[in-house]
């Protein structure tokens, strides 16, 4: 409960006077940079090219959570192209861009409540993608219109 700039820290609950944006106690604050320190060290020392979720769990005594809550942050973001993070659900190895998530694009679009709604009722969410492709590539190209003016920006008809 927050009261003139007191609050509880989210880690161990003990009352601090809110001066930054965070929501832990320099204490703890200064454990997690310590953490992250040694999470760097651990990955560039091994000279790996991709380090395990879980060697880093045993090798740096972390939990899983806290671990996935730094990466999900960007806390690590110097040594996330090193991290081997695998899918959630399918266990395939994520690519850079999909690494703060932990879940892979096909299992994404899989369990998204959305894409299985409009299954349900039959539509082919894959055309829809292409189509959408479709539409970037004629924005970032420009699109030619019936006076075959190349026009830039903004869809005006949303037929397309």
């Amino acid at each position: 409960m927050a009261r003139d700039g007191l609050i509880n820290c989210k880690k161990c609950g003990t009352l601090f006077f809110k001066n930054s944006g965070r929501d832990v106690c320099e204490e703890c604050f200064k454990k997690e940079l310590e953490l992250i320190d040694s999470i760097r060290n651990f990955v560039i020392s091994t000279g790996k090219d991709k380090v395990p979720l879980e060697d880093i769990i045993q090798a740096c005594s972390v939990s899983k959570n806290d671990l996935e809550d730094l990466i999900s942050r960007g806390r690590l973001f110097t040594v996330l192209p090193k991290i081997l993070i695998k899918c959630r659900f399918c266990g395939v190895e994520l690519e850079d861009d999909e690494k703060t998530g932990f879940t892979c694009k096909k299992c994404l679009m899989r369990f998204s409540p959305k894409v299985t709604e409009l299954e349900k009722k039959g539509i082919n969410i894959r055309k829809y993608e292409e189509e959408a492709r479709n539409i970037n590539r004629r924005l970032r190209g420009g699109i030619n219109t019936a006076d075959n003016d190349t026009r830039y920006g903004f869809i005006q008809n949303y037929d397309l």
